[in-house]
């Protein structure tokens, strides 16, 4: 009797445990945040274009008669939607492949400026952003992976208005929104996160005569990431989310595409109309 009712309980402990999983994973959607990687992913005119070549697509008698695809790519590490690791601006600091997983994933911060930008289209995210941001969700969890949302995603794949010039091969043309060094300086100081990033081809501030890299360097002096050209962020609710970077793990990379994507609860998914 006491062994019928042991595994009566223990019965009813698994299907629980079961019951509970599909409910928790009914309950999760997930959201891609990448634009396609091609045929002409988005890059700094100076990178290398990106090149793709069909090795074979046929049915190939060395395989048994079974139709066999296979491809060779060329591309920028910096193209499309990517990854910058700290080494792609400070020497010494990390490369792809010495990136912790833990630290390529995180809760999702989303400051959202599209209104500022609608009015100026070079708005940097300020420290007010972000407490503006902390006064309705609370502090900043730790590990947060931090993007802001200017609504650039929709001029892709359109490289002119991406970097928002007539002429992509002078760079101190471009125009786009970016952070202001103070509020870089807070997130990198003040709280513990993994990964800043936006929807825009950079976080550098839009040059004029100059080119400023002071927002990359500071977070890569720390080995904290940047994430670009980020997509689909209106689809995501400004917190609740848990946003993952699985990057290419390049040996001795300085950055990498990446198929960044965001689980959010069911009930927080923003809907397309």
């Amino acid at each position: 009797m006491r062994c019928t009712t042991t595994l009566f309980v223990f019965q009813s402990l698994v299907t629980g445990i079961i019951a509970a999983r599909r409910s928790s994973c009914s309950d999760i959607r997930v959201v891609d945040l990448s634009h396609v990687h091609g045929p002409k992913p988005l890059t700094a005119p100076f990178f290398p274009p990106y090149s793709f070549n069909i090795v074979n697509r046929s049915y190939s008698p060395m395989l048994g008669g079974n139709w066999f695809e296979i491809n060779y790519i060329g591309t920028s590490e910096h193209s499309g939607t990517h990854i910058d690791a700290p080494s792609h601006f400070y020497r010494y600091r990390k490369r792809m492949h010495e990136i912790p997983l833990d630290k390529l994933y995180g809760p999702g911060v989303i400051i959202d400026i599209r209104r500022q930008v609608s009015r100026n289209v070079n708005y940097r995210v300020k420290v007010s952003d972000i407490k503006r941001w902390e006064a309705t969700h609370g502090r900043i969890p730790k590990g947060a992976v931090v993007l802001f949302n200017s609504g650039w995603s929709s001029r892709h794949p359109n490289p002119n208005r991406v970097f928002n010039t007539q002429n992509t091969s002078d760079i101190t043309s471009y125009q786009f929104p970016s952070y202001e060094f103070s509020a870089i300086t807070f997130l990198a100081k003040f709280r513990s996160v993994n990964i800043v990033g936006s929807d825009t081809p950079s976080i550098g501030d839009s040059p004029t005569s100059r080119v400023d890299l002071s927002n990359f360097t500071f977070l890569f002096q720390r080995n904290i990431p940047v994430v670009l050209n980020v997509a689909n962020l209106d689809r995501l609710p400004l917190s609740g989310s848990t946003i993952f970077v699985p990057a290419i793990n390049i040996y001795d990379g300085s950055g990498a595409p990446a198929r960044i994507f965001a689980t959010v609860p069911a009930s927080k998914l923003k809907r397309r109309y």
